[in-house]
Parts: C-alpha cells; structure tokens; sequence
C-alpha cells in the first residue's frame, strides 16, 4: 500500500476528530469515491458532484452548496488532482494553482497519478471512516437531528439551533456549521451571523472548553469581584476574554448572573456557584454543582418556598396546587377571570406596573376579533399557527440586583405554570412561550421538567382535565442578551432575529408575537393569579395598600447582613427591608446609599429610607420600584466606581438600534471615566445631565431611556463629587 496515501488518510482522520466541523471535507471524499464508483471509472465532473452533494448532503447534516470541504480536500490533503475538462491541459497538482481555479466551471476531478488503483481501498477506508465519526456522541449526525427538528419552524428555530448546534460543536459556532443552519432554515447566511454574533453566550470563533463567568456587577463587585478575577487572571495567565493556549479555559466577566444575595458569584459552562472568593475558586473550576441556598420568604408566592419537593407534580399538587385552574375550567368563565384579575388591582411587576387585567381584557378582544375573521391557521402543523393569540412568560431576568425569578422557577416552577394556564384561558390562546435567560441554567432544568410532567398528566395539552380547553408551552432560552428584557425584543429574538425593540405602537395586546394578539407578563406577575383566583380578588388586596394592593417580591442584596427574596405588603417601609428584614449592615458600617429598582433605578439617601415600598410613594419622592431590586451600599464603597460599572453594564447592553441610546451610554461612561481618574473637564457634569436628557427623550425603549437614572440620582443628591 502507498506510504504516502495513508499519511494523507490519517492527516485527514486526525483533524476530523479533533474538529467536527471537518466532517463535511470526509464527506466530499466519501462523495468522490462513490461516483467513482459507480461509473467505474476514477474521473468524474465538478459540477455533477455538485448536484450529487446538493441531494444528498441534508441527510447528514452537511452543506452541500458550500464547495469549501470540497476545496480544503483537494488542497490540503494531497489527495486529488484537478483538469480543466473544456481545456486540453494537464493535470494541475499544485495546491496554491487549485485554489485559483473557478469552481463555477467544469473540472474533471481526479485522484493523483500515484493512487489511481488504490480506489477501493480508499473507499473502503471512507466508508468505515465515516461510519465511525459520524455516529459517535457529539459528532454531526447530532446536528442533524437539531437542524431536522427546528426545520420546520424556519427562521422561529434560528437562536434554539445555535445554542443548540454550539453545545455540539465543541463549544463555538464554525463557518460550516452556521452555513448548513442557514441553508436548512432558509435564511441567509449574513443574517445568521448577525443573530449570532449579537448574543453574549454565543461564540463564532473557538473558545476554552471551560468557560468561566465571573460576575463583575455592582453587588458582586460591592462583595469583591475584583479579587476572584485576579485569582483567576494571575493562576491561568489570562485577561478578560482570552483562552488558555491549550485550549482549557476561556475568562469573561459578565454583568449581573442573579445571585446576589450570595454574591460574587461565577459559572464555569453551566455549573453555577456562589459565595466565591480569592481562596476558593480555583478548586470551583471542576468541583459538582452545589445547590442554591439563598433565602426566601413570604405570606403568599413563598409561602412554602423551602418544601424540599415543591418544584415536582406530586410537591406542588400536596400545597393545593391547581385548585386555580380547576376553579377557572370547572366554575368561572374567561371574562370572570379577566374580571377578577382587574378587581385585583394586580399591576406588572416587571417595572412597568400596566395594570395586568386590562391588559388581559384588550388582548382577549383583539384575539376574537382574529378568530372572526380567520387570522390563524387552524389546520396548521405548526402548534403556535393554530392559536389565534399567545401568553408569553417573559423570565429574561437582567436587570441588575434581580434574582426572583430565578428562585420562582427553580423552586416553584409549577406555580409559574398555572399562572400562564389560567392567562391562556381568559385570553382565549391555546399556545404560549417561557423565554428564560440563558444565565439561568437550573431554572430552566426545572421547568422543562414540570412542563413534562404537566403534560404527561393533563394539565397541559389537548382538553386538559377532560374540559375543551387545550394549551401548550414551548420554552426559549435566552443567550446573554439584556435587551431582550423588552417586551418586543424579546418577541423579536422568539422570531429568529437581534434582540432589539420595535417602535410602539401598535402595542404587544394587538400585535405581538408572530404578528398576533399577545400578553406578555413577568414570573412574579403570573405567580399572583392562581392566589387571585383561588382565594379571590378582596382576599388579595387584604394586604399592601389601597393604590398598590397584594405583595411584593423585594431582591435585598448589596451590603446588608442577609440578603434573600422577601415577599412583603405593599407600603412596608425601605428602613424595615434593611434594618429587620436584612438585619442592619456590618459592625462599624454606615450606610452610605440604596439602590432601589437596580440599574434603572434610583437611588436614594439615608434620609429617605422611611418611604413606604409602594409605586405611588416611590414614585412621589422620584424613585421606582423597577423589578424590586433593594442593593444596600455602606460608606466603605467608592461610589464612582458603582456609577461606572453601572455606565458599563448600559453600555455593553444597547442593542445599538437607536442612536441616542448607542452614543449616549458611550458618552456617558467617558465622562464617568475622566471623573473616576480626576480629569473630569469643565462642563462635564452638565454634559452628563444634558446626554442623560437626550437618551430619556429620544431612545426607542427603556434600557435608552433609563440608562443615566441612577447616575443622575447620584449627582443630584451628592453621592459623588
């Protein structure tokens, strides 16, 4: 047998197994020797191949448009020989001549001169080559069932392929593989790229096998961030975003990860850990996961947070679980349960605070008049074609000092559940989407697995609990992308595109996702109406205030003794959170500031700590409740630096769309920057107001809008210089 043939074979087997993404250079040679073949003979032509590889390639996953396999095997492995079939010329060998031939023309493709009669043995070879690749764990035939199973979706399938594609791809997201997800999906390959390279957790160039995420946001940096990336940068020789040369680590420190309570915390792929400091992160990088223990308490959504079991079918129906729905199926018709839900006075708890039952009732109007006039497919093999409207779970929680969410999803998915459940049957929708930060690894563990057992026992699905009500969910997770937040933005990343907002109106009630009448409501949100319905609209407001009824889920981080979730009523003072709830600050500690509504909120002194947590006294005094975030700052903190990681995080953040917001979060973070080195120049405290003016008035949503709250709040109550 030729020496020299079977180091090219083996040259060709290392790299396909150290890369998958080269299987399609195996496949075109696996293509070369069958059409050899099959017309006995060892010459074939380039542009026959082509349509060869054009009907055969989907079946494995490989872009058969895409000649640059095909290339790479000609040139790299010194296998093949080309001729110009139109030409009377010899044979061109040269690797560097072969990269210069138009493949758009026709070429007789050959192998060398040397191997000619060694074909079968080649074949032989390819075959079993292939086999063996092609079926191992992780290798293309993976992403080929992921390509086979979002298909059918189109473009909607674009963000769960690439996450799911790069968790196949050792991690990253080749060229090759992004082309054979366009061609599938029928969308342009620029465009794929652009998703792409929009989300933060998403890769196109290769990175370590182990990523590690430390979080460098205000409360973790209040808890010494700083000190665990320097451990890591000085152990592993790294600066923030490279990898190791050998390919084992790559370092990032992200924005807010929701665990502040037990900050800093840090990722390493998607095993989360908390409480981590300069002398145990290194041990972190390969130790198991340990379990989140962060406290939560309270009368009604936490009011058995800690069964060990609530997060299971059988947990969940042993504390009442479903008594809601059964009421709303059995007992109350959809327009009592919009009714109730308005009497409630329930309002968004996401930051807006829009009241949530009218919201309900206007998408509940725009739904029928889409069914009376046939807006929707009905026959469709699309589940989501055939409803009329949807509920959208928006769990994209990023905002600063927010972790809620996460504990209602980890801890009490079910209730989130039923929450959707009984918003699909008062709007009259038979489909729905959770869309879960990607942050939120557990979470989304969690409730899949509820949404599992859900329909494997008939509360989700076709006629649940033999009534003629159908609903179905189908989760989404997000890939780093705060934007995505915004109601709009996240429709639009649902959609297969950038996460960035549409221009409103017209409003998500009659135009939303997919075109059609959707509510969108947050976690905490949708986790106060089964109490609503179960125990009734007066039981509600029997706690909290007359403008701000029920409870409220209060984020309590920052520099307090004990941080946690607390579900209080409505008007319970910021002093009794800090001082009772948190148990005061560290010895010898003196507040210096709070937080309240994180990134986008305010914040405040300790003069005003006696204002009651309510949306009509915060906003009375020119605060937010925001998403509930309370971070408690003492006077050992350097504030300008909480104002920069602040200006940074807005400015990472902007989706770029509108120029206000694009410019201003830059301008606004070089301003802080000369303040932080004392080089501020005249005119750059009004130039500061002046931009933070423009990005309120002229961004297209809210993160433009809200990004220089805080820092103003800063400046104009002197906690800065």
């Amino acid at each position: 047998m030729n020496s020299k043939l079977n180091a090219a074979l083996d040259h060709l087997l290392a790299d396909v197994r150290t890369d998958s993404s080269k299987l399609s250079i195996l496949f075109w040679l696996r293509a070369y020797t069958t059409l050899a073949q099959e017309r006995q003979t060892t010459r074939l032509r380039w542009a026959k191949l082509s349509g060869f590889v054009s009907r055969t390639a989907r079946e494995f996953g490989i872009n058969g448009l895409d000649h640059a396999p095909g290339r790479a095997l000609l040139t790299d492995y010194a296998l093949f020989q080309v001729v110009a079939s139109d030409d009377s010329g010899k044979a061109v060998r040269d690797p560097d001549k072969i990269r210069a031939l138009e493949l758009g023309r026709a070429y007789d493709v050959e192998l060398r001169d040397a191997y000619q009669r060694y074909l079968d043995y080649v074949a032989e070879w390819t075959e079993n080559a292939w086999t063996t690749l092609r079926t191992r764990e992780g290798a293309n035939a993976s992403l080929t069932s992921v390509l086979v199973r979002w298909a059918p979706e189109g473009r909607a399938g674009l963000l769960p392929s690439l996450i799911e594609a790069q968790q196949i791809s050792g991690g990253w997201l080749p060229r090759e593989v992004l082309a054979q997800i366009s061609q599938t999906l029928n969308v342009p390959l620029s465009e794929v790229y652009g998703v792409a390279t929009y989300y933060a957790m998403l890769y196109t160039k290769p990175v370590g096998k182990n990523i590690i995420r430390v979080c460098d946001d205000v409360r973790c940096y209040l808890a010494g961030s700083r000190d665990v990336l320097h451990k890591v940068k000085n152990i592993l020789w790294l600066k923030d975003g490279e990898t190791t040369p050998d390919g084992e680590y790559t370092l990032e420190s992200v924005p807010c990860m929701g665990h502040c309570d037990r900050g800093p915390a840090l990722q390493v792929n998607e095993r989360t850990y908390e409480q981590v400091n300069a002398e145990n992160v290194m041990s972190l990088l390969h130790a198991p996961e340990a379990a989140p223990r962060g406290i939560a308490k309270g009368p009604r959504l936490l009011k058995n947070i800690a069964t060990e079991n609530l997060h299971t079918l059988d947990g969940f129906l042993a504390q009442g679980g479903f008594i809601a729905l059964r009421k709303a199926l059995y007992m109350l018709s959809p327009r009592e349960i919009v009714g109730q839900v308005k009497l409630s006075g329930l309002v968004g708890r996401g930051g807006a605070a829009f009241p949530t039952g009218l919201k309900w009732e206007l998408t509940a109007q725009h739904i029928a008049a889409a069914k009376a006039r046939g807006a929707y497919d009905a026959a469709s093999v699309l589940p989501r074609e055939r409803s009329a409207g949807y509920v959208v779970c928006n769990a994209d929680e990023s905002e600063t000092g927010t972790f809620k969410d996460r504990i209602l999803l980890e801890r009490h998915p079910f209730q989130v559940l039923e929450g959707m459940l009984l918003a699909a049957r008062a709007i009259d929708a038979s489909y729905g989407y959770i869309y879960i930060r990607g942050e939120y690894p557990l979470a989304y563990q969690r409730f899949r697995a509820a949404v599992q057992e859900a329909r494997a026992n008939n509360y989700l699905g076709a006629n649940i609990l033999g009534t003629d009500f159908s609903f179905d969910v189908e989760i989404r997770r997000g890939a780093g992308a705060y934007e995505c937040g915004e109601e709009t933005a996240l429709f639009e990343s649902i959609e297969g595109k950038r996460g960035e907002p549409r221009t409103k109106p017209p409003f998500p009630v009659e135009v939303g996702l997919f075109n059609r009448p959707t509510v969108i409501n947050n976690v905490e949100t949708l986790s106060n109406v089964p109490f609503i319905i179960s125990e009734g609209a007066r039981e509600y407001r029997s706690l909290g205030t007359e403008k701000s009824p029920g409870t409220r889920l209060v984020c309590l981080s920052g520099q307090v003794k004990r941080g946690g979730v607390y579900e209080i009523p409505m008007g319970v003072s910021l002093r009794e959170i800090i001082f009772e709830y948190g148990q005061g600050l560290e010895a010898r500690r003196n507040l210096q500031t709070v937080l309240v509504g994180g990134a986008a909120g305010t914040f405040l002194t300790p003069d005003e700590i006696d204002v009651p947590l309510a949306f009509e006294t915060l906003s009375a005094i020119g605060a937010t409740f925001g998403s509930g975030a309370v971070i408690v700052i003492d006077d050992s903190a350097k504030m300008i630096h909480v104002l920069k990681r602040i200006a940074h995080f807005f400015k990472h953040e902007s989706c770029g769309k509108c120029f206000p917001c694009q410019i201003g979060t830059l301008r606004q973070l070089e301003i802080l920057d000369r303040f932080a080195d004392h080089n501020a120049r005249a005119g750059d405290r009004q130039l500061l107001f002046d931009t933070g003016s423009v990005m309120r008035d002229a961004s297209l949503c809210g993160l433009g809008q809200f990004a220089a709250t805080a820092i103003l709040s800063a400046f104009e109550k002197k906690l800065v210089g």
